[in-house]
Order: C-alpha cells, then sequence, then structure tokens
C-alpha cells in the first residue's frame, strides 16, 4: 500500500521537539472526532429528554456565539492560505 504524499510531513513533525509542532495535527484531529462521536449521544438525548438536550445545544451556540467574528475570519484565512501554499508548493515540485 503506498504511503500518503503527507506521511514524510507527519513524521517531522511527530519528531520534533517542539510540543506545540508535534501535537498540533493530531489535537484538531482528536477534537473533530470528539464533536462527531458527541454527536451521536446527544441524537439519543434528544429522543430521551428533549429540554435537556435544548439547553446544551443552547450552551453551545451561545460559547460559539461569544467567539469573535475576526476570529473565523482570521481561521478561514490560514486555513485558506495554507492549503493554497501546499497546492502551489505541489505544482512547483517543491512539495511532495
Amino acid at each position: 500500500m503506498p504511503e500518503s504524499a503527507d506521511a514524510p510531513a507527519a513524521q517531522i513533525e511527530a519528531a520534533c521537539h517542539d510540543r506545540y509542532i508535534s501535537r498540533a495535527r493530531p489535537s484538531f484531529l482528536y477534537l473533530m472526532y470528539g464533536m462527531i462521536l458527541l454527536s451521536l449521544p446527544m441524537g439519543l438525548l434528544s429522543a430521551i429528554s428533549a429540554p435537556v438536550a435544548t439547553a446544551i445545544t443552547n450552551g453551545v451556540k451561545l460559547w460559539l456565539n461569544s467567539l469573535p467574528d475576526g476570529l473565523y475570519a482570521l481561521f478561514g484565512t490560514g486555513y485558506l492560505g495554507y492549503t493554497a501554499a501546499r497546492q502551489w508548493g505541489k505544482v512547483a515540485g517543491t512539495d511532495r
């Protein structure tokens, strides 16, 4: 089975002595997996006790709404810039 084109970068990140770099990608993935997995019990909870599920949903909504719009714009811009730079590097042959 061929390795993904991303594997060397992931190995370099994992071997990096800077704990923030070596854990950034796995931490983000764990967060996303957690959110997906927590949606299943929330569905069951809404079937059992709709008011409790509504209260939890409203709490999460309030928390997400408390984040400034500029933060979403910054994250989106950084993500798009990163993906554009990666694609440019792959086309130019500087990234694998």
